[in-house]
């Protein structure tokens, strides 16, 4: 084989494996596995960007041992079966009080840029595929 063609076989190959199908995920769970997400507008989209972009990873415990926190629901993003939806939260407000979460399904806290606390909740059903709503919470 010429010399020539085995270096251009090699620099495919190379190729193959580092190169990507598709864009890196835009949310805080960084394990998207339905490509692109599906947005009501492209407002959302840039809107959702600017959001992620903002929070800021916080300890574990959240800081609310006396306070009561009201937070609203800000985004929510659906999985299942293959599609990603994102739609704005509806507004609903979740008292909470001290550091407990009576009921409530896996909740990550975080800090947005401006201080404000947030939570994301994240809810998964028992299914073939990824079944999974999550919901951003940012108080008041």
């Amino acid at each position: 084989m010429h010399i020539g063609r085995f270096n251009h076989l090699i620099l495919l190959l190379s190729l193959a494996l580092c190169a990507k199908a598709q864009d890196q995920p835009t949310t805080f769970q960084n394990d998207h596995h339905f490509g692109r997400m599906i947005f009501d507008s492209a407002a959302d989209s840039v809107d959702l960007t600017a959001f992620v972009k903002a929070i800021q990873r916080t300890d574990p415990r959240p800081d609310l041992v006396t306070t009561t926190v009201v937070c609203r629901a800000v985004w929510r993003i659906g999985e299942h079966g293959g599609l990603a939806v994102v739609s704005r939260g509806d507004g609903s407000l979740m008292q909470i009080k001290g550091s407990s979460f009576p009921g409530l399904p896996i909740h990550i806290p975080f800090r947005m840029a401006d201080g404000r606390r947030g939570f994301m909740v994240v809810h998964e059903t028992p299914c073939g595929l990824i079944c999974r709503d999550t919901v951003y919470y940012v108080e008041e």
